[in-house]
């Protein structure tokens, strides 16, 4: 039976789904002191839920794994399809493989019971924190509604490839998902949800394979097709090819910049999961607006605009905001999210002000260094910023340290 609590102006509101009464009343009980922020509705079933939600619209929904008559995949499956704005959570005390597979592209997130409140709300809260950036309620619904992000097809077949070996290395998988954004984002969506039961953070794909095994990432990469492959039309004028290079090409230099300001190896990895996805946002209009994406990538041909400034044009919110919106849904960490937020503007304030500086710097020296896009104008180092921070006079030994990389990478083929 429907449980609501009155409803007020300005509150998030939560819906929670499960079949036992006595879950449903315990979490009333354990979330009362949030009734100031939250305005909570509980329901018993997916069919219940989907009438509440159809009736009132809730910014959250918190599912269940095994209902009868619709489980929660079902239920966040149909709630991705007819309300893709709403944040979409598992709770379960279940973590059975064949779960995880069915639940991997309408969860946003996943939980396990036992959960505390804190860390309830906390997941909520984090994953919502970049919502008021988004005005535009049918970008939101885009972000919402993506359940995996497109790869590029070279490291599709390569990794396919490795997995059909007698034996292959987890290594290499880790290596080769690391070259792909879209790959990245997803895997450690998954690998740091508490499914899995880990009891660190993850912080990249070559610890996530070598801790998860071959068979668990061989099923989240091909049995539930994770990933697309994908070509945009090429009347965009677009190169996935060079934008993956130079997302990869950023991460590389944003990890050398972090270790050239003595970052600890874990605080390097973030560095370069930043630098990898701070260009996500483009991947995404790339895949799923391309005709007006082109339209902004026209602007800035014809004009000579920088990226983002046509694209706030035609969307009102450039990349870098959506990019950071969608992995604040995944659950990444907030220095990667607020370093792909801020990689064009840092001046405002950050949550890890070296991450954030190394993924800035580490853009604006791959534009300059590696020029992938003749004629394109990129938007320049913000120097003021980078000295109020302390960071000046180390211009020299960061580009030195990306110099390196350069020099040090395989010719290509």
């Amino acid at each position: 039976m429907e449980c609501t609590e009155p409803a007020t102006h300005g509150k998030l509101r939560v819906l929670f789904v499960d079949d036992e009464p006595n879950v449903l009343h315990g979490l009333r009980l354990a979330l009362r002191h949030m009734r100031d922020a939250w305005h909570m509705s509980f329901a018993g079933s997916g069919a219940e839920a989907l009438d509440i939600l159809a009736r009132e619209t809730h910014d959250v929904v918190v599912s269940d794994m095994r209902m009868p008559g619709m489980d929660g995949d079902r239920l966040l499956a149909e709630v991705q399809r007819r309300f893709p704005d709403t944040l979409r959570i598992i709770l379960s005390g279940y973590s059975d493989y064949a779960m995880i597979m069915r639940t991997v592209k309408p969860a946003h997130q996943f939980l396990s019971k036992p959960c505390s409140h804190e860390d309830l709300a906390r997941t909520v809260n984090r994953a919502l924190r970049l919502r008021e950036v988004l005005c535009n309620p049918r970008i939101r619904g885009l972000l919402g509604a993506i359940g995996s992000l497109p790869s590029l097809p070279e490291v599709f077949a390569a990794l396919r490839e490795e997995m059909d070996k007698p034996e292959p290395s987890l290594q290499r998988i880790g290596d080769m998902i690391s070259r792909d954004m879209g790959m990245t984002a997803s895997v450690l969506k998954l690998v740091n949800s508490s499914f899995f039961g880990l009891r660190r953070h993850i912080g990249t794909p070559r610890q996530a394979v070598v801790l998860l095994g071959l068979e668990t990432v061989r099923g989240l990469l091909l049995l539930s097709e994770l990933f697309r492959q994908f070509t945009p039309p090429s009347e965009l004028g677009c190169s996935t090819d060079l934008l993956w290079r130079h997302c990869t090409g950023v991460g590389r230099f944003a990890r050398a910049i972090a270790a050239a300001e003595g970052l600890s190896a874990a605080e390097q990895d973030d560095c370069f999961i930043a630098g990898l996805l701070h260009d996500v946002g483009k991947l995404v209009l790339l895949a799923h607006m391309p005709g007006e994406y082109g339209a902004a990538l026209a602007r800035v041909r014809e004009e000579g605009s920088l990226v983002h400034d046509a694209e706030r044009e035609v969307f009102g919110v450039s990349h870098a905001e959506m990019g950071a919106y969608l992995l604040a849904l995944w659950g990444l960490p907030d220095t990667v999210v607020e370093s792909v937020y801020r990689h064009h503007a840092p001046a405002c304030g950050s949550v890890d002000i070296v991450c954030v500086a190394a993924v800035h710097a580490a853009n604006a020296l791959h534009h300059e260094l590696v020029v992938l896009t003749p004629g394109r104008v990129p938007r320049p180092m913000d120097i003021d910023w980078l000295a109020a921070c302390g960071f000046e006079g180390r211009m020299t030994a960061w580009q030195e340290a990306c110099n390196a990389v350069l020099a040090a990478q395989e010719p290509e083929a």
